[in-house]
């Protein structure tokens, strides 16, 4: 996917079979020492007290520090009237690797430190690109199950109030709808004209139509709007390309570009519900973000 020369990678997220993986880039190895110790801080003084087992802290050979904790003995019963007695704890990790900061974990990962072992493993191997490796931008990793999510998003350093946002979901059971067709038989509140008037609400729809991109049969929606703040009048633009993919199929995962840009007036624009109408040296015009944003959806390409 092509993007403009000052487009910055700004961080992502995996979802790898059940386990959350934050990554930051843009991190010394130092400070990924310190984000660590803090966690650890935090982690260690509350399980003081833990009668099951105190908080244990490992560094592994690959720079990452995994930390298991919160063990917690569960007893009683089953829905198959089995006996229950096990210990269920979570586990955090933090490596560092080709300057990005990676959190694999939280305190809502249960039971799956060997998972996020064998994560760990694989990120320094920095995978090729190849349909068996999953890539989230500057970097890959030699991972793939069929349960993967990636949300990837992007900055531009000429342009703050720009962003950018690329979304790929596998998922089960009942196929995703189109965005079009979410929002059918939602009603308005009661209040919600006077709301318009009291905000002077403007709304404009630049693109509402399916788009096809790479032989995926998707859908493309551009909308803006202009409302009344206690900082001024913001102005926001939102453009979405989605694709609701294939339910249990690893090659069709459901696909979603966000770019969205706004800014804020002091006075109510004289374009509501659009674009600024002067240059300015942040500001962007509508042919260009129509160009970022058809150059990007027409290069993308998926392995």
């Amino acid at each position: 996917m092509d993007l403009p020369s000052d487009a910055v990678f700004a961080g992502a997220f995996l979802e790898l079979n059940g386990v959350p993986v934050a990554i930051t880039p843009r991190f010394i190895e130092s400070r990924v020492e310190r984000e660590a110790q803090k966690s650890w801080t935090r982690i260690e003084g509350r399980n003081l007290d833990n009668a099951e087992h105190k908080a244990t802290k490992e560094r592994v050979q690959n720079k990452a520090i995994i930390f298991n904790y919160d063990h917690t003995r569960i007893t009683g019963e089953g829905l198959d009237g089995e006996p229950i007695n096990k210990v269920v704890y979570s586990t955090l990790a933090y490596q560092w690797f080709n300057e990005m900061m990676f959190v694999l974990g939280n305190d809502s990962t249960l039971n799956r430190g060997k998972h996020i072992r064998e994560i760990v493993d694989l990120i320094p191997l920095n995978g090729t690109g190849t349909r068996q490796d999953l890539c989230y931008a500057d970097g890959c990793l030699p991972y793939r199950t069929g349960d993967e999510d990636v949300y990837v998003d992007f900055n531009f350093a000429a342009h703050p109030n720009l962003r950018a946002k690329f979304t790929s979901k596998q998922y089960g059971g009942v196929a995703a709808s189109l965005l079009s067709e979410r929002g059918k038989g939602s009603r308005l509140p009661s209040n919600a004209a006077a709301w318009m008037v009291k905000s002077e609400f403007h709304h404009r729809t630049y693109r509402n139509h399916k788009r096809m991109v790479n032989h995926l049969p998707g859908e493309e929606i551009i909308e803006a709007s202009t409302e009344k703040t206690g900082e001024g009048y913001l102005t926001e633009v939102n453009a979405v390309w989605f694709y609701p993919g294939e339910p249990d199929n690893a090659d069709k995962p459901e696909l979603r570009l966000d770019l969205d840009y706004s800014y804020t007036t002091e006075q109510p624009p004289t374009n509501p519900a659009g674009f600024p109408d002067r240059e300015g040296d942040a500001s962007v015009r509508e042919e260009h973000f129509m160009k970022i944003w058809d150059d990007a959806l027409n290069s993308l390409i998926l392995r």
